[in-house]
């Protein structure tokens, strides 16, 4: 029975859930980005108030630069263009009342989570999915629904689906090392977004995985194994982390090794699921930069259309508490885009 066989079932497999974010920066340029924007088919991704441009959520806690919680910075709008400029308003923590795991209710749930927003939960604010790589709640994931202006509802009065580990493990038994939203690059849409993930171990080698979604809250089927190399040629996925978006032209993702500095993005994302619990990706690959923040830590790494060209973006939290976003441009298959850095500010 195919994964698309499956997910036409979704209706009766039981709710769960899970979440991911990351992160990367780098040396502002000279010329002031002049957004140029283009008219864009539905809601726009990572908008969490719905006022048309992207919003940027980072995680909190010990090593990130930020007190410990889920903090939500809305995009400030150029009143030029009403394009997204790449700077947020001041970061409001919105994690104040936990993860909903029924633990202490407070802000240090989120700790050493990676949070990235969708419609998880199948409705049309964006959520919030946590998902844990190590720790006390290692492999598992909470949703969290979103309340439709940049905040959570609250996780203890039913607004909260857990994902478990089992609905995320390989083959092999790995949870994965980060996960992120992948829409519906399968083509099969059931109104709530697949994840993409990287797993493994040093013994069976580590591959991306593709967790299509049941199409009930938290449901996730197993992962499919994608035989893509990295956008190096290596299979090292172990030292790559993945950011997405999606705007009017499709599915795309950021990916970045932090070690060597490579900064790609792939477009036009679609996936190939051979039934047997393997696919792959095809993809469209540019390389964005070279030497990009090597060996910088980045405590998120948020992939959106800051600023409605059409082109994905990046904005970049450190581990000092500053962001910074990262206007991509000039896409070419036969050399590094142009990367235009915003000034470093503080999130909180």
């Amino acid at each position: 029975m195919t994964s698309r066989t499956r997910r036409l079932l979704a209706w009766t497999a039981p709710a769960a859930l899970a979440l991911t974010a990351l992160a990367p920066a780098l040396p502002a340029q000279a010329a002031k980005p002049q957004p140029t924007p283009t008219v864009t088919a539905g809601p726009v991704d990572k908008d969490l108030n719905g006022d048309g441009v992207p919003d940027l959520v980072a995680v909190g806690g010990p090593g990130t630069g930020l007190p410990s919680g889920v903090w939500s910075a809305l995009g400030v709008t150029s009143r030029k263009t009403g394009a997204g400029t790449g700077q947020v308003q001041t970061a409001t923590n919105i994690g104040l009342r936990g993860n909903g795991f029924g633990g202490t209710g407070s802000a240090a749930e989120f700790d050493g989570a990676q949070v990235t927003t969708g419609r998880f939960a199948g409705e049309a604010q964006q959520d919030f999915l946590a998902y844990y790589p190590g720790g006390q709640y290692a492999g598992n994931g909470s949703l969290i629904k979103g309340a439709g202006d940049g905040t959570m509802l609250d996780p203890g009065s039913g607004n909260q689906f857990n994902v478990g580990s089992d609905y995320l493990i390989d083959a092999n038994g790995n949870i994965p090392l980060q996960l992120a939203n992948a829409f519906q690059v399968d083509g099969v849409d059931n109104g709530i977004p697949d994840l993409i993930g990287i797993s493994g171990d040093a013994i069976n080698g580590y591959r991306l995985g593709y967790h299509a979604s049941w199409g009930a809250p938290g449901a996730y089927f197993g992962t499919t194994l994608l035989s893509n190399p990295t956008p190096t040629g290596g299979t090292d996925w172990q030292n790559w982390s993945i950011a997405s978006t999606e705007t009017a032209s499709g599915v795309a993702f950021f990916l970045r090794n932090a070690g060597t500095g490579d900064l790609y993005l792939w477009t036009g994302v679609t996936m190939v699921d051979n039934g047997d619990g393997t696919g792959s990706l095809n993809v469209t690959q540019y390389q964005v930069a070279a030497n990009w923040n090597t060996g910088v830590a980045i405590g998120t790494l948020e992939a959106a259309d800051i600023n409605l060209d059409g082109t994905p973006d990046l904005w970049a939290v450190l581990t000092d508490g500053t962001y910074r976003a990262y206007l991509i441009s000039g896409l070419s298959t036969s050399g590094p885009a142009t990367v235009t850095a915003t000034r470093a500010q503080r999130l909180v």
